[in-house]
């Protein structure tokens, strides 16, 4: 590598103080204050000599530091503000500081999550809850508490509890207000049981209602012949398309000969 010219020296001195690692060359020569071509001339001279790296892009080429030029200027790449713009700092330049994080408590209080708001049930009115079920269970005739355990009595106990490592709680959902966030709303199996909004696969055995009908199992066959169908009548249709269009320049070249005629 051979020595810097006073003219490099300030195109090294311009890359390390722009705000990003590198410029093109209308970028330097405003810098510079000298005119693009000069300034063009002398960049080539330096990515000759291995001073620059230079590489094209879409609209423009840019050059920055080779790697030998920024060891030998004992320069450093840095990385400054939310979008980590690579910069070059000097051997004296302090660290940048790191990004502030966004959406996020700073606040002891805060970080522990005390002033959300929980939408369910406080431990407290879940406890009032029960007592007034076992109450309510307490006082009932015989027969009804008999009748109570008797529905569950022979059923199969939920074996998935849909719900359980959703992170965050209770889902992502996916954005209508009827659909429930743990299982969609979706039609459960005998074996499955949701946590969020307490329903079970066999919950039309305790309210005397008939089992859901099953749906019907649509055979891929049928798709594949409906989207050839389509296929077919798209590829029908551009040809007819096609066909008008040749019909229509036909006949508008043929027009002129008659009116000659």
């Amino acid at each position: 590598m051979l020595e810097l010219s006073e003219d490099g020296l300030r195109i090294v001195e311009a890359l390390v103080n722009a705000p990003i690692a590198w410029q093109s060359p209308a970028e330097l020569a405003s810098a510079l204050g000298r005119c693009p071509e000069e300034t063009t001339d002398l960049l080539a001279t330096m990515d000759a000599d291995g001073w620059l790296s230079a590489w094209e892009r879409e609209f423009d080429v840019v050059v920055t530091l080779s790697v030998a030029a920024a060891s030998l200027l004992r320069l450093r790449l840095v990385e400054v503000g939310p979008d980590e713009v690579p910069r070059w700092a000097r051997p004296g330049d302090p660290e940048p500081p790191s990004p502030r994080a966004a959406g996020v408590f700073r606040a002891e209080r805060a970080a522990g999550l005390e002033l959300v708001v929980d939408p369910s049930a406080s431990p407290e009115q879940e406890a009032e809850r029960a007592e007034e079920m076992l109450a309510r269970l307490a006082g009932a005739p015989d027969d009804a508490k008999a009748a109570t355990k008797g529905m569950f009595e022979g059923l199969p106990g939920p074996t998935l509890l849909i719900g359980t490592g959703l992170s965050p709680w209770p889902g992502p959902g996916d954005g209508r207000k009827a659909s429930c966030p743990a299982c969609g709303s979706k039609r459960l199996k005998a074996s499955m049981y949701c946590l969020y909004c307490d329903r079970w696969g066999l919950d039309h055995l305790l309210r005397g209602e008939p089992a859901p009908r099953p749906r019907a199992v649509r055979d891929p066959r049928d798709d594949a012949r409906r989207r050839e169908q389509e296929r077919q009548a798209r590829k029908q249709k551009r040809r007819s398309r096609r066909t008008e269009q040749v019909e229509a320049e036909r006949h508008s070249k043929q027009k002129p000969r008659r009116a000659a005629s």
